[in-house]
């Protein structure tokens, strides 16, 4: 019966999406973005096919390609929010794939306004997740130390483009990304940690968490990308 057919179509879907769970949960990015490239463009697909390609974007060397990809996946997390502003995964990946794009800005205007985003997108998947994850905790230390490191000249700017500054210290950003730190020790989560301390003067702990992420092993170009500049700040220290 048509029925019949719908719910079979609807369990396939579910296996489908739950095999690709699984896929990027072993960040298979390439397997899931093929898989999730034959789907309709639900909210749900949307927001994964974000995950995907920000997995496949940490193997990329070259900076302007590897920021084309993020713009890509960006764009899937956008529609997917836009889809369902109630869907705290597609918030989490915006959030994620904007904040990269503010990094990887070419100068202190355009990080503002990415930035500007990130916060409106870590905002909405705070509200959307009471218990914060391992990856709401290092966002929002992220976000936490951007804020305090800025200049005077760099707050002045902040400002006028973003109309308000929320009160961020260094100690912030310590707490959630040292909270992130129990769940999993990711690297650029050390490197975070160790740039903080050295933020608030604190070079001994800082070069303990910098040591930390010098002395690893990368898996791919973005490990070694943390690791040269975690080397970098020791040298300069």
């Amino acid at each position: 019966s048509p029925l019949s057919i719908y719910f079979h179509l609807q369990t396939m879907e579910n296996v489908s999406l739950e095999s690709v769970d699984q896929m990027l949960d072993n960040y298979n990015g390439q397997e899931a973005y093929e898989a999730l490239s034959k789907m309709e463009r639900s909210s749900e697909v949307e927001w994964r096919l974000a995950n995907a390609i920000y997995f496949l974007s940490n193997d990329i060397e070259d900076a302007k390609e590897r920021r084309a990809k993020i713009t890509e996946g960006f764009e899937f997390a956008k529609s997917a929010f836009e889809k369902d502003p109630s869907n705290a995964e597609a918030a989490k990946q915006a959030a994620i794939l904007v904040g990269t794009l503010s990094e990887m800005a070419s100068g202190s205007l355009e990080q503002m306004k990415l930035g500007a985003q990130f916060k409106k997108y870590l905002d909405h998947t705070i509200a959307l997740n009471p218990e914060p994850d391992m990856v709401i905790l290092h966002m929002r230390g992220r976000f936490s130390f951007a804020v305090a490191s800025l200049s005077w000249l760099e707050r002045t700017m902040a400002c006028k483009v973003l109309n308000s500054l929320p009160s961020c210290t260094y100690d912030d950003a310590i707490k959630d990304l040292l909270a992130a730190e129990q769940i999993f020790p990711a690297l650029d989560t050390l490197l975070f940690i160790g740039k903080a301390y050295l933020g608030k003067g604190d070079k001994e702990k800082g070069r303990e968490y910098l040591t930390r992420v010098a002395t690893s092993e990368a898996v791919d170009p973005v490990d070694n990308e943390h690791i040269e500049e975690a080397k970098k700040i020791l040298g300069d220290i």
